[in-house]
């Protein structure tokens, strides 16, 4: 690859002190990004693990406070009392209650107890009728079983994880088994629900240099936040923003909460579901980091524009006309032939442009020669196609005249002679291209001449849209076509022939059908035609399927009229060359045929008006 003097000083100068800074540069961010990481996140453990302590010492508070009340004298007669009229009842659940401030409410974090015994009655404190959850709806809820497994020992709930056992979001709940002192038999399930105020002091004072941006939370094995410190991310999913992996007891990343790149430090507290998270946005972490980034950009900056001033002011005078001359070479290998570069001064660079105008100039005088010389070998071809039909076509109607001729039959020849003068009309005029309309003048006369000739022999139909009529096609394309159908379809049959031209449009293309019901052809004569040369020059072979049928290519190649190849495909062949000549290799007939069932030829044109034409023959000869 071709590089000229100011790329290869820019390369080296990139190469050699540009990406070096860069390197050095990323290596001690990343380095000093890591090591920031890793120190925050050995102090933050240290100090997860002391949080998690005093939560499990709070925890055990409250469990000592729950372990003396269900044990309590005051409150183990209400577990099994039976009253025996309804006011005795209403005297008793009163006691019940007052036994249940006395021994729970000497802690100050809770809130709300409940007791609901197994024999179907409840007590319940410091709440209103209707925010109290229903003995049905408690006692089967799954938690109920969770506490029985348990067997006396609490299950605690947090904020938001059973939302139909709280009224309050903001309350730890604790469910367990109660039990008989006497008889240790099960009696009843507490449920008390515990502020979290203390939560709130345990946190606050904790010594946080980025507490204004900084957080803790307690989540859920589930990713859901139980506590937030700053009361924002309550209820919501931290999975979703900052995945942590469960069962690991220490963890610390990186991740995106509030969309804000944060520091994440995930501590399991031990005998339980829920984790101790710390967040801490990065940007206060990594403040000393992020000013040695901004430092090192700084002089990479520099460095950059200091190589953009040397590479403008030095090289870019001495490599500008050696550039030029590249540029202009590129645009003359794509074909660019009119490309010439300026010329001043009297160095070597002056006679370097020179040269380069007069190669250019040469190559394009020499292309010029040979797309005249292919034209000219394009237009000599078309004609010797054109005169492997004419001969023909013009033999057999001479024929014809000369049986009515010796017939005496003076009308008919005379009528013969006129259809002959339109068909040698339109046959020796200039334009190869015609319209349809003339196309059919050629071939009405054609078939008026053969039908002259060969008496019920075959009738025809002609049915093409008269919107087509002024669209261009190949003079001499239907004739030949209708004529291998009269000479060899028709031969030997015990039925009047037929023959059906239509048209019609498709995808900007015009498709012409000639049907007959002729004797069609049989296997061997379809692969006779195949192996004669009726294939395309890229490879694609015309094929004959098992059936008989022969489906020609698009484009077939010059057909030579020696060997086996016999007047039946003669015709058709030349048609086919001349399309594809004349239109390309998208172009062409198709051929369907079996014995006995005759034979259908389509061929396939552009859809071109005659102006449209003269404008590309306009464009292709200026």
């Amino acid at each position: 690859m071709l590089r000229n003097l100011r790329h290869k000083l820019i390369i080296a100068f990139i190469g050699f002190i540009i990406i070096p800074l860069c390197l050095l540069g990323t290596v001690t961010y990343f380095l000093s990004q890591n090591a920031i990481q890793k120190r925050y996140g050995e102090h933050t453990e240290e100090t997860l693990k002391a949080l998690g302590r005093n939560l499990q010492y709070v925890l055990s508070e409250i469990n000592n406070v729950s372990d003396a009340g269900i044990t309590s004298p005051a409150l183990q007669p209400f577990l099994t009392a039976s009253a025996t009229s309804d006011a005795n009842e209403l005297l008793e659940t009163n006691e019940a209650e007052m036994a249940l401030r006395r021994v729970f409410f000497i802690h100050p974090a809770v809130q709300y107890v409940a007791l609901y015994r197994l024999d179907g009655r409840m007590f319940k404190t410091f709440r209103p009728q209707g925010q109290t959850i229903p003995y049905q709806t408690f006692i089967r809820h799954p938690i109920v079983g969770q506490a029985i497994e348990k067997n006396g020992h609490p299950v605690w709930i947090g904020p938001y994880e059973q939302p139909d056992l709280s009224a309050n979001d903001r309350v730890f709940t604790q469910v367990r088994l109660v039990k008989e002192m006497n008889t240790f038999d099960n009696r009843a399930i507490l449920l008390m629900e515990v502020k979290i105020g203390e939560l709130h002091r345990m946190f606050s004072q904790t010594p946080l240099t980025y507490r204004q941006n900084g957080r803790y939370l307690i989540a859920s094995k589930q990713g859901m936040v139980l506590y937030d410190s700053r009361m924002e991310l309550g209820g919501t999913n931290l999975l979703k923003s900052a995945p942590f992996q469960p069962d690991i007891e220490y963890q610390s990343y990186r991740g995106i909460l509030q969309d804000e790149d944060s520091l994440f430090s995930v501590y399991k507290l031990p005998a339980s579901e829920w984790y101790l998270v710390s967040v801490a946005s990065w940007a206060s972490v990594s403040h000393d980091s992020t000013t040695i980034a901004r430092w090192v950009g700084g002089v990479l900056l520099l460095s950059l524009i200091a190589a953009l001033l040397f590479n403008m002011l030095f090289v870019n005078r001495i490599t500008r006309t050696i550039i030029q001359i590249v540029r202009l070479m590129k645009r003359a290998e794509r074909g660019d032939l009119t490309v010439r570069a300026k010329l001043s001064g009297n160095d070597e660079l002056t006679r370097l442009s020179g040269g380069f105008n007069s190669m250019v100039g040469t190559i394009q005088h020499l292309l010029e020669e040979v797309k005249r010389e292919q034209e000219r070998k394009k237009r000599a071809e078309l004609a010797l196609l054109q005169a492997q039909i004419h001969p023909h076509f013009l033999f057999n109607t001479l024929e014809s005249i000369n049986v009515l001729a010796i017939q005496n039959e003076g009308q008919k020849v005379s009528q013969m002679i006129y259809r002959l003068g339109n068909i040698l009309r339109i046959s020796i005029s200039d334009r190869e291209h015609i319209p349809i309309r003339r196309e059919l003048e050629h071939l009405r006369s054609y078939l008026e001449i053969q039908s002259f000739r060969f008496e019920n022999l075959f009738s025809y139909e002609i049915q093409i849209p008269t919107h087509l009529y002024e669209y261009s096609i190949l003079k001499l394309t239907l004739q030949p076509l209708v004529e291998n159908s009269i000479q060899h379809g028709f031969e030997g049959i015990n039925r009047t022939g037929f023959i059906s031209i239509t048209a019609e449009e498709r995808q900007g293309s015009i498709v012409l059908t000639i049907r007959d019901n002729g004797k069609g052809m049989t296997a061997d004569q379809l692969a006779l035609l195949a192996e004669s040369g009726m294939a395309n020059q890229t490879g694609m072979q015309a094929k004959t399927a098992a059936g008989g049928r022969l489906v020609w290519a698009h484009k077939a190649a010059n057909v030579s009229p020696q060997g086996r190849m016999d007047r039946r495909g003669l015709g058709v062949a030349n048609v086919a060359d001349r399309i594809r000549i004349s239109y390309g290799k998208a172009y062409g007939l198709f051929l369907c045929s079996m014995p006995g069932e005759g034979t259908t030829v389509r061929c396939v044109i552009p859809k071109y008006s005659q102006e449209e034409l003269h404008e590309a023959e306009r464009h292709a000869g200026g």
